[in-house]
């Protein structure tokens, strides 16, 4: 799986010189990537919900995180393409970070606190106009599949640029490949889209009510698997 994965990042960083607005990168993330990374692995991709979406619209999706399945199964998942807030080391490995980089996925440094609000700032700023950007609130994977408080960083961003919170529930991707698994589990994946929550009226002072908001949304509909 990583060798698949790291020989598709080599492609997109070629068809990016092609095509550097980053829609070829995502049309093989999309199309490609994800949905054989768990074919790979006997996992099966299985969605509800969504249906009441605006997919030409942007917005800040944010989704559980238990597993290293997660993306490539959103990639899958979701029919519009996406960008995501990934930690600066991972832009320093070989092939892969470059691939990210020439992609326009927005780097963030958690150990500097100034700077990790500019990236927010600057992601706020370029989701306006889209593409969506994709979150995972929890921070890092869960260490047991339980979904964690969220933090608030993708809020302060869907305010800034006054646009819907998109949540998502991942179901199944714990069972499948957990952080402390090496083999992945065949069985099936749900993911969960629930109905946008709107930010355009709320102010820097909503957030943690927004933040809540989702968390409880996306820890419904993990617990039933029914959309919210």
């Amino acid at each position: 799986m990583g060798l698949y994965t790291l020989g598709l990042a080599a492609v997109a960083v070629v068809g990016t010189f092609i095509e550097p607005t980053g829609r070829l990168y995502m049309w093989i993330a999309r199309h490609i990537w994800g949905r054989v990374v768990l074919g790979i692995g006997g996992v099966r991709l299985e969605t509800v919900g969504g249906e009441g979406v605006d997919w030409k619209k942007p917005y800040v999706v944010c989704a559980n995180h238990a597993s290293q399945l997660d993306i490539p199964a959103l990639f899958g998942a979701l029919p519009m393409p996406v960008r995501f807030l990934a930690k600066k080391s991972l832009f320093y490995i070989p092939i892969f970070g470059w691939s990210i980089w020439l992609a326009r996925f927005i780097p963030v440094d958690r150990s500097a606190g100034r700077k990790s609000r500019e990236a927010l700032t600057k992601a706020a700023a370029r989701i306006r106009k889209g593409p969506s950007l994709l979150v995972f609130p929890e921070g890092t994977r869960s260490p047991d599949g339980a979904i964690r408080k969220f933090k608030s960083g993708a809020f302060v961003m869907a305010i800034q640029a006054g646009i819907p919170v998109l949540p998502v529930a991942i179901r199944g991707s714990f069972e499948a490949f957990s952080r402390n698994t090496v083999k992945v589990t065949p069985g099936i994946i749900h993911i969960v889209i629930g109905t946008p929550i709107p930010t355009d009226r709320c102010t820097p002072s909503d957030k943690e009510a927004l933040r809540q908001q989702v968390e409880d949304v996306i820890t419904n509909m993990h617990r039933t698997g029914l959309p919210q």
